[in-house]
């Protein structure tokens, strides 16, 4: 065993050893290259900076800027590790304001490249330049150059062979090279950026775009255009930026973009930020689109917590998660989130015949609202307690802005395949899910019952026996307490038996077995014991979906404007419970353009 140890004194390693290890960490590709060079022009208060790339960057990466530039007497110096001009003592580091800090890039890039620098400042007529290869210093020369600095980066890993064979193809490090400026570009507006590969130029925003702008030139202009503006202040904490209406969500986190004080971050907390605020707008398992900056005290954030500073701690991170979520979904629900029908215009291929028309029927009431009526509905159990008639207007005239893009409900009505609701607007039509838009209502109305405190109660004459095993019986017995602030009123019936004694009185032809089954299941993927909200998340959505109208049911036209009537008085009416639309829009535009009168 003794013969497998090393015998050997231990020793300081040597300084080329030290920033190779430095670079693993920092420089793991083109793309950690780029990044690095191109803070260090936006911290010298570069206003333009060109990236011209060669075979993805693994043979050239050259960035030049028109920033402060560097003295002559220190150029050789900033190849030299933990060599700064931005910290100067201990005490910095719990106010960091600039985009790089710890002064490791050169020296790590130097280690494994072949590098040329060049940098000249606005008060000497000259400036230097010095080559690096592998580490091994050059001597700094006068050179002559505009102002700014350039800094080629040739030969990426071309002393470490290993490193090298882990690269991709040149598509795919051009691709992460482009990712890296594009979100620079997007974070620093009034900094123009150019990138250039193999000769030819593959991105450019000018100074003067503005991140609506710059979203276009990077994303298109269908996304650019539909972007909802975020504004938000908290004392010293500013949020502002962009999200874009579900109907955009992915399923990839590409373009969710956090900035930080200019600093893009891929951090957890601020996904989980986002996907709380779009909690039950965007379809399960897609992700959102948002272009979001924060800014705040350096000093309430920690951004010294990971090599490549893609990741922060912030000192207060409950009251900010509390306030983002809150400006994000605030400009959400302001907004009109119904599926426009030019964006399925465009998606639709041409068909041929169905073999089978779809039914659908249109009706106009036959007696006045009342008793009568209401017995006449083709179901044991109405919609709504209040049902309104057609002339009624069940509140105050709004906006489309105020009202979640709600429209008084007016003129002729039509089922389709007793599915959706068709009904004229003043500038074309909208096509309604029947069950999507009442699965939204018959949640919000659990909500609000919820915050409350008062989530009204149907209680059963004789309760619904649910046998589960006696395992899963003493596992919801411990949260009944839980269960009942919600409005399940479950007890214990012999060993493996639960008897439902009352449900919410919202849900429509609940079913007690499925209600019992989604509580069980909730409970035991968590673990512990849920709070109210979780329990009406995991629970109540399904119980709302399962409750409401659906797709098949025959709906009267007064069932049909009461619902319609009841999603006016709701600010939460653009979405299911699951993120899916309730409605898609079509304008008279859209429509010429259909006949190709346009």
């Amino acid at each position: 065993m003794q013969d497998l140890v090393r015998k050997s004194a231990i020793a300081v390693l040597p300084e080329l050893v030290r920033n190779q290890i430095a670079a693993g960490e920092v420089i793991e590709r083109p793309a950690s290259v780029v990044k690095e060079l191109v803070e260090n022009a936006l911290d010298a208060g570069a206003s333009r900076i060109a990236v011209d790339l060669e075979e993805g960057g693994v043979k050239l990466v050259r960035i030049a800027d028109d920033g402060c530039g560097i003295a002559p007497g220190e150029l050789e110096l900033a190849f030299t590790a933990h060599a700064t001009s931005k910290l100067a003592a201990v005490e910095d580091l719990d106010h960091i304001a600039t985009l790089g800090f710890r002064g490791e890039a050169l020296a790590s890039i130097a280690s494994v490249a072949r590098c040329r620098a060049y940098s000249r400042t606005r008060e000497r007529e000259l400036g230097a330049q010095v080559d690096v290869d592998g580490g091994r210093m050059g001597e700094a020369r006068e050179a002559g150059g505009a102002v700014g600095t350039r800094i080629e980066v040739r030969e990426l890993f071309y002393n470490t062979p290993a490193r090298r064979r882990f690269l991709k193809t040149t598509a795919t490090e051009l691709g992460r090279c482009l990712d890296v400026v594009q979100r620079l570009a997007l974070a620093q507006t009034g900094v123009g950026f150019v990138v250039t590969h193999d000769g030819r130029r593959v991105f450019e925003v000018e100074p003067s775009m503005d991140l609506r702008s710059r979203v276009r030139r990077t994303f298109g202009a269908e996304l650019a255009d539909a972007l909802v503006a975020v504004e938000g202040v908290d004392d010293a904490t500013r949020i502002e930026g962009f999200v874009a209406p579900p109907r955009f969500a992915r399923n990839d986190t590409t373009r969710q973009v956090w900035f930080l004080n200019g600093r893009p971050l891929r951090d957890k907390l601020l996904s989980r930020i986002l996907r709380e605020a779009h909690r039950g707008l965007v379809v399960d398992n897609r992700q959102p689109v948002a272009f979001l900056a924060l800014a705040m005290d350096p000093a309430r954030v920690d951004v010294n917590v990971h090599p490549a500073k893609a990741e922060v701690r912030f000192r207060e991170e409950r009251r900010m998660f509390g306030f983002a979520v809150s400006a994000i979904r605030r400009s959400l629900l302001a907004t009109d989130l119904a599926t426009p029908g030019a964006r399925m215009l465009g998606m639709a291929q041409p068909r041929g015949e169905p073999e089978v028309a779809p039914t659908w029927t249109s009706r106009r009431p036959s007696a006045p609202v009342g008793a009568d009526a209401a017995a006449s509905a083709p179901r044991e159990t109405p919609l709504f307690v209040r049902e309104v008639a057609p002339t009624d207007v069940a509140t105050p005239a709004a906006s489309a802005a105020q009202r979640g893009g709600e429209r008084e409900v007016r003129g002729p009505l039509l089922q389709i395949a007793k599915t959706y609701i068709v009904r004229a607007l003043d500038d074309g039509f909208e096509i309604v899910d029947q069950h999507a838009l009442h699965e939204r209502l018959t949640l919000e109305l659990l909500r609000e019952e919820l915050a409350r405190g008062q989530i009204e109660v149907q209680r059963r004459l004789v309760p619904e026996l649910v046998e589960v095993g006696a395992a899963q019986a003493e596992t919801l017995e411990a949260h009944f307490e839980a269960l009942a602030r919600v409005g399940l009123l479950f007890a214990r019936f012999g060993t493996g038996t639960i008897a439902v004694h009352g449900l919410p009185a919202r849900l429509r032809r609940p079913r007690p077995d499925e209600i019992v089954r989604d509580a069980l299941d909730s409970i035991e993927r968590t673990g512990a014991a849920p709070g109210a909200e979780d329990l009406l998340e995991e629970i109540l959505h399904r119980a709302a979906c399962r409750s409401s109208v659906m797709a098949g049911d025959e709906l009267s036209e007064i069932e049909m404007r009461a619902l319609l009537a009841r999603a006016r008085e709701t600010d939460h009416a653009q979405t299911c419970a699951h993120g899916r639309p309730t409605r898609v829009r079509f304008t008279l535009a859209d429509l010429e353009r259909a006949f190709h009168r346009r």
